[in-house]
């Protein structure tokens, strides 16, 4: 059986951040806390810097970056972020208010400790949509579970 990959990607001129989603860590565990967990691969490319590495995602984290990422699309100024409990992950995108975006990017290869890379990607709104609609189909197949308690 060969499913569609979930996943959310950045990219321009050949530089990408992209998060592939894996599956729920643990999906019948006792605390809504621990079912909100996703696993995850992180691979990017930033000049002659490639790579990637797992790490771990919370449901709500990619709601709340949709919202802000809508936000964004609708005035072009501003700011949208996502980042992560662990600090795997953040990426701060900034607007122009004239259709120019920057994706500045942190990525960690383990929670807290070692290696990290920085770097940016740049593109137009245009990229926006498709960004979006990924966004949609993971809340979708990765929605919060109950009231994280």
């Amino acid at each position: 059986m060969n499913e569609e990959t979930t996943y959310f990607e950045i990219t321009d001129n050949g530089d990408f951040i992209r998060i592939d989603l894996i599956g729920l860590n643990y999906p019948n565990a006792e605390l809504d806390w621990d079912r909100n967990w996703i696993r995850g691969i992180v691979k990017v490319k930033a000049g002659a810097f490639s790579g990637e590495f797992k790490a771990e995602f919370m449901t709500v984290d990619f709601m709340s970056f949709k919202n802000e990422l809508a936000k964004l699309y609708d005035k072009l100024n501003g700011i949208a972020t996502f980042h992560t409990l662990e600090r795997q992950v953040e990426i701060k995108i900034v607007g122009d208010g004239i259709g120019h975006l920057n994706a500045e990017c942190v990525v960690r290869e383990n929670a807290g400790i070692g290696n990290t890379l920085e770097f940016e990607v740049s593109f137009d709104q245009t990229h926006i949509p498709k960004i979006l609609n990924q966004l949609e189909k993971i809340v979708n197949k990765f929605p919060k579970i109950d009231e994280l308690k």
